[in-house]
């Protein structure tokens, strides 16, 4: 229960207190949201999903409260309307407010997940060789995963290190391997796990196995990044159709078409083309950014 969640006006642990006696409620509320309780796995938050749906629902109720007071007593200041228009405005536009912050907070492990697990592609195929010179040396699995546990993986050191935990507390070496894929939504350490859970299940070499994973990864990250220089050529294109062609030519055109037509385009007019062509740019950078591929060769 350590990770802060961000738009959160409560603390997750004071919103777990306020809200226990709404347990019904919020195993109905983690219902309408598919994969809540796989998506805080892959994360830190220590919760089940009825805990966090029901620490979801505290803080839109506080959010609700919040912009509630605030739109009814600057609309009634505002207005002559009367009480009663006022308390509709602010019922309204506060229960908006709240089911956004709700749809945003229940999304928010599926994101933290995700961005874990891009940091967890980042550095595996480097772990992954790292264990198989240790099995290659003839260090035990569980030995190699405490070994790359300290070795400064980030968060594969972090996946790594759970599972030796798992271990030494009595888990079998398969079933740990088998948690930590179940949590994870990395891609990669999956296939990565199963493969070794296989390989484990039918006593065949580790040694052979780990290579063959570290072969499989490099060549599907390389793969990755070939498509992505591919794929960047167009988005170029694209970018450079906002950035210079539609700037230069639309301003022009618009120029030429209110010397001629008498269409009246003010300097407030000319401004705004602008400044929509600059966020269609920053737009575009957002999004290419996002396809990149984490990965580190």
């Amino acid at each position: 229960m350590t990770q802060k969640i961000p738009l959160m006006m409560i603390p997750l642990s004071l919103s777990i207190r306020i809200s226990r006696r709404f347990v019904n409620l919020g195993k109905n509320l983690a219902g309408f949201v598919p994969g809540l309780k796989y998506d805080l796995m892959g994360t830190d938050i220590e919760l089940t999903d009825s805990e966090y749906a029901r620490a979801c629902l505290v803080n839109c109720i506080g959010v609700f409260l919040f912009f509630f007071s605030l739109f009814f007593t600057s609309s009634y200041r505002l207005q002559s309307k009367g009480m009663g228009h006022s308390l509709a405005i602010s019922i309204g536009l506060g229960l908006i407010i709240s089911i956004l912050f709700f749809v945003s907070l229940v999304r928010y492990p599926c994101i933290l997940a995700g961005k874990k697990a891009e940091q967890v592609d980042k550095n595996l195929v480097f772990a992954l060789k790292d264990v198989s010179l240790q099995v290659s040396s003839g260090v035990s699995l569980y030995n190699a995963l405490i070994n790359i546990s300290k070795s400064g993986y980030g968060e594969v050191s972090k996946e790594f290190e759970k599972a030796a935990k798992s271990v030494n507390a009595g888990v079998p070496m398969n079933k740990a391997l088998e948690k930590m894929a179940v949590e994870s939504k990395s891609e990669y350490l999956r296939k990565t796990v199963w493969q070794l859970v296989n390989t484990l299940k039918a006593g065949a070499s580790l040694k052979g196995a780990l290579q063959a994973i570290t072969r499989d990864l490099t060549s599907d990250q390389r793969n990755k990044i070939s498509s992505y220089a591919k794929e960047l050529n167009l988005w170029s294109l694209v970018y450079m159709l906002f950035a210079v062609a539609i700037p230069t030519i639309g301003s022009t055109m618009m120029i030429i078409l209110s010397s001629f037509s008498g269409i009246g385009i003010t300097k407030g007019v000319f401004i705004a083309f602008l400044a929509f062509t600059v966020i269609i740019q920053y737009i575009l950078i957002g999004f290419v950014k996002t396809r990149r591929p984490i990965v580190n060769l």
